[in-house]
Parts: structure tokens; C-alpha cells; sequence
């Protein structure tokens, strides 16, 4: 029995009558005819905007079982619930279960009682499993988080890798692969990871117009305690009065707020109940039951906010989370979009703000960075597949001690040189001997490169001074019209240009000290920023509210009366042909290597200090960098 096509009134009443919805978003009902017509789809649209819908609906006009690839046990769970709720049976495999439960799902969806099946991808690793499917049980299948087997994903998962083996062993059947955030080169790498045949690729579109994005820059952790305070207490006089009163409103409602840190999480949760609003806080450190109880009362409306490491939202869908705060930098700007997303899926108006500390983008990079393959990893696969053996990946990670991620690397690398035959479900050496020093690493170091951008763009939303939601939907590959949403910080905000009622004592120029950083210079002033350069080499952005309020700088001597004439440019130098990935040394801050390179500066990755931008004139002048 083949696939059929459904008339327009039949795939609408199977949309209305089993799945409650009177109408299909757009790119849904494209992308389910392109899958009954047996070809593959990729398919991108935001998070809470119905992606499962597609498969959903698809399963009801194919003859057989449709196989749902799902990342989390619990999700997977979630997600039958509630189509079990609907009416729509569907069945959950997973590593909780006895083999009874296991067997019994199968059955059911063999006799046709179940439709849709949902799996973890480390289940069809496992051959056996595969093999109990015969030609043709399987219509779909369809990959959810499909970012997940990229390599420049922000959320890497080795067992994707083995997907496309496993689907031709089931017969190769339709792929559907979906995602909520994807750039045009994750999307590329998907496509050809998956071994999508000839796919459509549909893109519904990425923006979230019902978000307001805002960044609060900080630049110690403590200061993090007050502006939660201002948020939840309301006191913000950064926008025009009905619309602070609006953003004010948004924080009586539910909400999550993402820390880097267990500590961080737990220390929000505190100072939310002090301030008498219901708070829980949630991370992997916690029991199960514990991490169960504290999510349920979340969904329940018993506790109003939530402060969480990222181990929390994957596939939580509660529509009206009013805002996501985020009080530390994600690692890329699609992990902070995924989690930023998880406000407003009922459509309102919802708040994401990201606490900005520029100090902090050293412990994102080595958060969200991922362990690089060394030779010294090859020599350990090389040492144990000597034997000529095959091995399975699980006893080749056992031998070598290296984890799923970093083997899995390591194993398409040397396969890709014409080392390894990693056919079927094990791998060995496809030439007698190979030298391990001779194997090319470049793709480790564009795999580190591009870290870095990402980290980079990050960088780049978060010091914006133009529409956040702009740069947004440009960094996904979106065109956009405008040139201001208004509905973001940027674009909104009235304390941009403070009127100043008396001679600004910061004019550019002007000679200051600090009590930390030593003395500097005033070299440009915008909106509400001083930007100093100090002696050190040292170029920083200050807020002017803090440093009026705290006192941070001292006026040491005025402008100069004359405005001196330009002077010539500088010979060309080493600096002027500094690019990202140099390495160099300062003079006290040791050994870094460039990040970032703009025509007044130079941002470099300290090994001992962090992060450090850096003014090129100062650094000239005072022989302060050196090539390494």
C-alpha cells in the first residue's frame, strides 16, 4: 500500500478533528504534501510554531509506522501526552523501559493501533533494534532537532551521526528533518550529514515579532542583583512611560531566567523569594524527582519563575511565559534564540533580556566550546584497532577513553582521510598502518575558528547600538525591510541622547583616572557609554550612569583649548596586517591570540586574563603587543 494524497477537505478535517486547529501555519501543509509525494524535507520554523504538526498530520495518509528521532526522554514523553490527549495514540521507546514495555509498543504500532513511534537516536544505533522492522514498516522518518548532528550546531549529538545508516537499513524511507534555529551553512551541513536525497528545504520564517529584545550591560556579577530588581520591581526610566508600564506588566507573569552556574541558579531563586515573587530553581545536579516536582509546578502556575541552567526547556511548552532572562552570555547566538524563544508562544508580547558582562565572553567560549581532536587522540584509535578487528564504536570509546563527542570526531576524520571503513555498526583500519602525525587537523582548527566567530556575533548583539531584531534575523539569513522594529531596546529607548544641562565633564579628551584600571584618556563619548583609553592599552566602554553614581573616574585634566591638527597616519606596521587567529604577547598580560580586528582595535583572548580590547594607536605608541 503506497502513500496517497489527500484532498484539500480531507487533510483539513484530519487537521481539525484530530489535532484542533482550524487552519495550517504557513509552510506546514507544503511540507506534508512534499513528504506523502516521498520526498525529503528540511524544515525550519520557530520555536512553539508547531514543527511536529508536519509529521503529526503526514502519519494519518502513510501506510506505515512513523519513527520520530527526539533528543530527550522527556520530550519524547511530553509530546505523546499530548497527542494521546487529542485522541492520537502514540508510542515512547526508551531506556526506562522493561523489554515487555518495549515490546508491546512495537506491537502496537505494527497492528496499526499506534501510528507514530518516538525513539532516541542512541535506540537506533543499536542494530538489533533496527532489525526487528521488516521492508517497508517504516513510512517517516522524522529527525526533530536535527541541528543536533551538525558540527557547527550549537548542540552537537555524536549518535545523530549514525542516523543515515540506520535509516537505508530501514529501508530509506522520507527524512524529515526539523529545526527552530538554523544559519544557511547548519542548515548545508544538516542536509548532507542526514543524506537528504533532493530535499525541499522550507523556511517559515524565523522571526518572533511578539518578542521585545533588550540587553542590560553590567560589568561585575554583583551588579546583576539590582537590575533584577528594577525588572521585577518595575522602576525603569529607560523608556516612555506606557511602555515601561508594559514591560512591567510582562514580569507579573511566568517566566524563566538561564544562569551559566548551579550556584548562579540557586542564588536567583533566593533573591526572586525574597522579593515574595514564587521562584524555583532548577539544574542537573538535582534528583529527578526533585527536577519533575519543580517543573510540574512550573507548568502548573505554582511557581511563577523559574532560574535555571540550560538543563531546563527543551521541549517545555508553556505558551505564556511572559519573559526569558538570561544573567550570563550564551556560548552562540542560536542557543541564546532557542531560549529566548520559549517566551511568548502563545503569541503576547514577552521579554528576553540578556545581562551583558564583555568579562564574561571567556567563560561562554569555554562553556559552549568543544574539547578539540589532538594527535594524541588518533594515536590511541590507531593503538587499538592494530589488530585489524572490527570494533564498535562503544568499545572503541572504552579502549580509548575518549568521550561520544571527540570519538565520533575523530572517527569521520580519519574515515574521511581513507584510514577507517566504518561500515554497519563497527570500525576498523582500512590500511595496514597509518601515521597519526601525518593526518590533517585543519578541520579541528576550522571547528575552533568558528567558535570563535560565533562567540563573536554574540559579541557583536550584544554591544549593537542599532535594531536587535535586525541583526537577529540577518544572522539567520533573513532579509528584512527595515531598519528599525520598534520593539527592542534599541529602537525604543529615550535615555540614549540624556540632555546635558551642564558642561559634560567626560568630553573626548579629557584626561581621567580609575581606581582600578590607572590612568586614561576620554577618547569618544555616545549616549550613555564613555569609551577610555587607558595607559595600559586597555580600551573600555563605561556606562556614564555608573560611573557618575559610583565615581569611578576622576577628571585629571581637561580637554586641550586647541584641537590639534590631524596628524599623518602611521607607517604600516605588523598591526595593520593583524588578523583573527594571530597570536600575540603583551606586556603584562602575557600570550593571547586575536579575536577580533577593527580599524581602532584589536580584541585578544588572554590566556592568563581573559578577554581584552585594545586601542591600536595606544598600543603602537606604547610598544604594548608584539607578535608571538
Amino acid at each position: 500500500m503506497g502513500n496517497r494524497q489527500p484532498g484539500g477537505e480531507e487533510l483539513f478535517a484530519c487537521l481539525r478533528n484530530d489535532f484542533g486547529h482550524d487552519r495550517f501555519r504557513p509552510g506546514q501543509e507544503r511540507a506534508i504534501r512534499t513528504l506523502l509525494g516521498g520526498r525529503d524535507v528540511l524544515y525550519i520554523q520557530p520555536t512553539g510554531a508547531g514543527k511536529s504538526l508536519v509529521y503529526q498530520v503526514a502519519s494519518q495518509f502513510l501506510p506505515g509506522i512513523t519513527l520520530v528521532v527526539s533528543p530527550l526522554i522527556a520530550l519524547m514523553k511530553d509530546q505523546a501526552d499530548s497527542l494521546e490527549a487529542q485522541g492520537v495514540e502514540a508510542g515512547v521507546i526508551h531506556s526506562g523501559q522493561s523489554a515487555r514495555q518495549i515490546e508491546e509498543s512495537l506491537a502496537s504500532a505494527r497492528e496499526g493501533e499506534t501510528r507514530i513511534l518516538y525513539v532516541t537516536p542512541e535506540r537506533l544505533e543499536n542494530p538489533e533494534f533496527v532489525a526487528q522492522f521488516t521492508a517497508g514498516e517504516i513510512s517517516l522518518v522524522a529527525v526533530d532537532e536535527a541541528h543536533c548532528i551538525s558540527e557547527w550546531g550549537y548542540d552537537f549529538r555524536p549518535a545523530y551521526l549514525a542516523l543515515p545508516h540506520s535509516v537505508e537499513r530501514l529501508g530509506r524511507p522520507p527524512v524529515l528533518a526539523l529545526t527552530a534555529t538554523a544559519t544557511p551553512w547548519v542548515r548545508q551541513d544538516i542536509v548532507e550529514r542526514l543524506d537528504l536525497r533532493g530535499p525541499r528545504v522550507i523556511v517559515s520564517g524565523v522571526d518572533r515579532p511578539n518578542l521585545f529584545f533588550e540587553v542590560r550591560t553590567v560589568r561585575q556579577e554583583e551588579e546583576d542583583f539590582s537590575v533584577l530588581r528594577t525588572l521585577f520591581q518595575g522602576e525603569d526610566e529607560r523608556y516612555p512611560p506606557d511602555l515601561a508600564e508594559r514591560l512591567a506588566g510582562m514580569m507579573q507573569g511566568s517566566g524563566i531566567i538561564y544562569t551559566a552556574t548551579t550556584r548562579a541558579a540557586e542564588e536567583t531563586a533566593a533573591w526572586l523569594r525574597e522579593w515574595g515573587v514564587e521562584a524555583g530553581c532548577y539544574h542537573g545536579q538535582l534528583k529527578k524527582a526533585d527536577r519533575d516536582r519543580i517543573q510540574e509546578a512550573f507548568m502548573a502556575g505554582e511557581l511563577r519563575v523559574i532560574a535555571a541552567t540550560n538543563a531546563f526547556g527543551l521541549g517545555i511548552d508553556k505558551p505564556d511565559v511572559r519573559f526569558v532572562i538570561h544573567r550570563d552570555v550564551p556560548a552562540s547566538v542560536e542557543e541564546y534564540y532557542q531560549e529566548a524563544g520559549r517566551a511568548g508562544r502563545d503569541g503576547e508580547p514577552a521579554r528576553c533580556v540578556l545581562i551583558y558582562r564583555p568579562a564574561d565572553l571567556g567563560r561562554a567560549a569555554f562553556l559552549g566550546g568543544s574539547s578539540r581532536v589532538a594527535v594524541e587522540d588518533l594515536r590511541k584509535i590507531r593503538k587499538a584497532l592494530r589488530s585489524g578487528a572490527p570494533i564498535t564504536p562503544a568499545d572503541l570509546r572504552a579502549a580509548t577513553g575518549l568521550g561520544k563527542a571527540k570519538a565520533a570526531r575523530a572517527i569521520e576524520l580519519l574515515t574521511a582521510a581513507g584510514m577507517l571503513d566504518t561500515t554497519g555498526d563497527s570500525v576498523r583500519l582500512r590500511v595496514e598502518d597509518f601515521d597519526p602525525e601525518r593526518i590533517s587537523l585543519e578541520c579541528e582548527e576550522r571547528r575552533k575558528r568558528y567558535e570563535r566567530s560565533r562567540l563573536e556575533m554574540v559579541r557583536g548583539y550584544a554591544e549593537l547600538w542599532e535594531c536587535r531584531r535586525r541583526y537577529l534575523l540577518n544572522y539567520f539569513g533573513e532579509e528584512t525591510e527595515f531598519e528599525n522594529c520598534d520593539w527592542c531596546d534599541n529602537d525604543l529607548r529615550t535615555d540614549l541622547a540624556p540632555e546635558v544641562t551642564e558642561p559634560d565633564a567626560f568630553q573626548p579628551g579629557a584626561q581621567v583616572r580609575h581606581r582600578e584600571w590607572g590612568e586614561g584618556r576620554v577618547s569618544s563619548t555616545e549616549g550613555d557609554t564613555l569609551t577610555v583609553d587607558f595607559d595600559t592599552g586597555e580600551r573600555k566602554v563605561l556606562s556614564r550612569e555608573v560611573v557618575e553614581r559610583e565615581g569611578l573616574l576622576e577628571v585629571t585634566a581637561p580637554p586641550s583649548a586647541e584641537d590639534p591638527s590631524p596628524e599623518p597616519p602611521e607607517p604600516r606596521t605588523w598591526l595593520d596586517a593583524v588578523r583573527v587567529g594571530d597570536h600575540v604577547t603583551h606586556s603584562e598580560y602575557g600570550s593571547g591570540e586575536v579575536t577580533r580586528v577593527t580599524d581602532e582595535g584589536v580584541t585578544v583572548l588572554f590566556e592568563a586574563s581573559g578577554y581584552h580590547t585594545l586601542a591600536k594607536d595606544v598600543v603602537m605608541e606604547r610598544g604594548l603587543l608584539a607578535p608571538a
